[in-house]
This record gives C-alpha cells, structure tokens and sequence, in this order.
C-alpha cells in the first residue's frame, strides 16, 4: 500500500511540474493558402465592438509582432494590402470532478478542446457492487475549475473578401485571466503557418519567466 501512494505521488508531482514549465494548447488549422503566395502586406480588420477596446489593442499588438516574425508587413499609408486578418478570442468556463488521492482520474485537459464541456471521472465497474450508486454515495469527490481560452485568427484576401486561412486555439488552464495566456495562444497559432490543411495539433512553448 506504501507503495502505491509513493507511485501515486511521484505521478502527481510529475504532472504538476510538467504543466508549470510549458504551455500547452490545441491548434486547428483550416486554410486555402496559395503555395506559390507571396503577398504578405496586411491590414488589422476590428469589429465595431473592437475599435474602441483597450485590451483589444493589446493583444492586437501582440499579433502584430508574431506577423512580422513569420514575414507579414502591415501596410504604411496609402498602400493598398494584400490580406486583411482579424482575431477574437473569449473564456468560457468548465469544471471538472476528481476522484480520491487514492483512485485519481487519469484526466486529458485537450479532449475536445474546441467545445464546452466538463468532464466527470467514475471508476464504476459494472463487475464491482453491482451499482453505480454505492460508488457515487462513497467517494469523496474534490472539484477543480478550469477556464477554456480560445482564440481565433481569420486572413484573407483584400480585394476578393476569400478567406485564405481560419485558425483557432484553445488551452485549459486553471488561472481564468485570458491577458496572460494571449501572447502563447498567438504564438501558437502562427506556429508553422500555415500548416496542413485540416489539421489539428498539440503546440507546446516553454513559460516565460
């Protein structure tokens, strides 16, 4: 039994020092991005609700760096762009259940990560007491609150209005202010771009500290 928690602990605090050194999020990627495209200048397209948004600006500023750095220029005045991009993101909330320390939920935070949901472990086994109700009246759940931060990124032609590419990123995390998970979900989302059409992946970054 000694060994058991022992085996338990160690796989918690692997888990916890895992999450404290990377950011890890979900990137679906949609795109119809010419191969042979080398028109990169751009203009920032803000909604109404955008235009007068202090933290809107923000994080706008945020992908205005990570476009440079993947070889977009924003245009000067007077020149006529090739792309228009426009970002939203948003916070929704979930929780989740946990068994005891003892039987703990082996508990994958991505599953679904572009929709709303929560996720309830039980380890009922139709072999064992033969109803899922003792379970339920005997363990001792503890509940932990994740916030799902999405973000999306939109580019597309100027003149014609086609959209040329439709990214989107979502991470959990248990700290619910979007402001500090913004400049990773950006970073991600130009990750590799423009990537496989269709696809959808894990991105890992290293915090910074």
């Amino acid at each position: 039994m000694k060994s058991f928690l022992s085996w338990i602990i160690i796989f918690i605090s692997t888990l916890l020092t895992g999450c404290a050194s990377t950011f890890t999020s979900q990137v679906s990627v949609f795109h119809e991005w010419p191969g042979n495209k080398q028109a990169t200048s751009y203009i920032v397209e803000r909604s109404p609700s955008q235009e007068n948004n202090p933290e809107y600006k923000l994080y706008e500023e945020e992908l205005r760096q990570q476009l440079g750095l993947h070889g977009f220029q924003e245009i000067t005045a007077g020149v006529t762009p090739a792309l228009k991009i426009g970002m939203q993101y948003g916070t929704s909330l979930g929780e989740i259940q946990v068994s005891a320390p003892w039987a703990p939920a082996m508990y994958d935070p991505f599953w679904q990560m572009h929709f709303s949901r929560g996720y309830r472990f039980s380890p009922y086994s139709p072999y064992y007491f033969g109803s899922p109700y003792y379970m339920s009246r005997n363990l001792d759940f503890s509940v932990r609150r994740y916030y799902l931060h999405r973000l999306e990124i939109n580019i597309s032609d100027f003149q014609s209005g086609k959209k040329l590419a439709d990214i989107k990123v979502s991470t959990e995390q248990l700290n619910q202010q979007i402001s500090e998970q913004m400049p990773y979900l950006i970073e991600s989302a130009l990750q590799g771009f423009p990537g496989i059409n269709g696809s959808t992946r894990n991105v890992e970054l290293p915090l910074k500290k």
